[in-house]
């Protein structure tokens, strides 16, 4: 099935049964991780069996997170819920993209940064850091930036933070966020993540720098490792509008939107379900973002 990248504007893209009905039109798929190919606790059914037919078919795969971990990390987990290496390329995440920045400091901007920060998640991303030269500190008075990794407990309300970036603000202190999510679903539940600091951070007029989808920095390391000079070609898979596709339509590739991800209440559906069409139209409107597809799962 041929699916036209651009969609015209009054027209609802497809809602396709599988990924197999789009899978001839792309070399390359960009995959998100949370809401697509697991829910926090368990792989998703039947994501397996679809990445086994997209490597038999020869297809490149990169699994793209905004996960404020390593890419190692995210491997590890894979592979404990049962997603082989065997079923994907290349791994990059949010929390690498930032660790790589501070690491290296081949900009202006990281190399202005000081060496110690304030971290929202506390001991929660521990090892985010490790190897940086950055050394974590608990008082903004001792930091010369602070690093949103996420909350200290994801069922937090986003006031639990205002005291804590009240002071940062006071210092002026940038704020590096390396998460833009601002949730996520945790086996049904959903729970806060470091894009919602950095928008409260931003509300009370703090600078903040976000590594991840839908930003730059991120899509030029993951198109790299793509290497698929055609961009048209690939797809880039999630279920977040804000992110995976806003980021896909940016930077040239197609988009597929898992529906029973991240948007699902307002969709009235759980994952594989299909969504009604109208509602479907309703939520592209709220976004003002039209993927090439929908499907409702992650599914051949």
């Amino acid at each position: 099935m041929s699916v036209s990248l651009q969609q015209p504007a009054d027209r609802q893209p497809p809602l396709l049964s599988g990924v197999s009905e789009i899978a001839a039109d792309y070399d390359g798929y960009i995959l998100d991780v949370w809401g697509v190919l697991y829910d926090g606790g368990a792989a998703y059914p039947g994501v397996a069996e679809c990445l086994t037919q997209l490597k038999k078919a020869d297809k490149r795969i990169v699994v793209l997170s905004n996960a404020p971990r390593r890419a190692q990390v995210v491997v590890d987990r894979l592979t404990n819920l049962g997603i082989g290496r065997h079923l994907y390329d290349e791994v990059h995440t949010s929390g690498e993209e930032a660790f790589i920045a501070l690491r290296d400091r081949t900009d202006d901007f990281h190399r202005t940064l000081g060496k110690t920060c304030v971290d929202t998640g506390g001991d929660r991303f521990l090892g985010l850091l490790d190897g940086s030269g950055v050394e974590v500190v608990a008082d903004p008075a001792a930091a010369s930036f602070v690093i949103a990794t996420g909350p200290l407990e994801g069922t937090d309300p986003i006031e639990r933070y205002d005291d804590l970036l009240s002071r940062c603000q006071d210092r002026g202190l940038p704020m590096l966020c390396a998460n833009p999510d601002l949730e996520v679903l945790h086996e049904g539940e959903r729970h806060l993540c470091a894009g919602s600091i950095g928008a409260r951070y931003e509300q009370m007029g703090g600078f903040v720098h976000y590594y991840g989808k839908p930003h730059e920095a991120v899509y030029a390391t993951c198109l790299r490792l793509m290497n698929i000079e055609d961009r048209s070609r690939i797809l880039a898979v999630g279920d977040n509008l804000e992110t995976d596709v806003k980021g896909g339509r940016a930077h040239g590739t197609g988009t597929l939107l898992v529906a029973g991800g991240i948007h699902c209440d307002r969709l009235d559906i759980t994952m594989g379900e299909r969504p009604d069409p109208a509602r479907l139209t309703a939520l592209y409107g709220a976004y003002g973002l039209i993927p090439t597809a929908t499907v409702p799962a992650f599914t051949w």
